[in-house]
């Protein structure tokens, strides 16, 4: 239920298997059961944060980027647990923010960077014309 603990796993005789797609199983066998369950939950939270921030979004571009960039992290990590639990192909991609690897790992945070941006942009109110009570576009100064 607990674990090894963290780095007392034997996943490094193998060599591979703590660098490779094989993360979730050496961080299963250190943190047990209740370590990978809280990775799960941080994961899912991940994405259904996404996900709500491009529902609360008004425009259609920002909406289709968010949802898009919180189911690639999902798919991200069913595609890895569902390969190192034998229940499809692995296919090489890289665990989010848990495997080593220089440009997916760029490439992640770049993806919650975009992320942070949409639901910031999706909760500022939208300012409304005082005459008439018309909801005006949000337009950004860059100065």
């Amino acid at each position: 239920m607990l674990g090894t603990g963290l780095g007392a796993g034997d996943s490094v005789l193998i060599g591979f298997a703590a660098k490779s797609d094989f993360i979730l199983a050496t961080a299963g066998e250190e943190l047990g059961l209740s370590g990978l369950t809280a990775i799960f939950l941080l994961y899912s939270l991940l994405v259904a944060r996404g996900y709500r921030a491009g529902l609360a979004l008004r425009d259609p571009f920002g909406r289709l980027l968010s949802i898009g960039l919180a189911s690639i992290l999902a798919l991200q990590v069913f595609v890895i647990a569902g390969g190192v639990t034998g229940l499809i192909p692995l296919t090489g991609m890289a665990m989010p923010f848990l495997a080593q690897g220089g440009s997916s790992v760029v490439t992640n945070w770049i993806i919650v960077a975009l992320l942070i941006r949409v639901s910031d942009s999706a909760r500022r109110p939208q300012p409304e014309h005082a005459e008439t009570g018309i909801i005006a576009p949000v337009v950004e100064d860059d100065q």
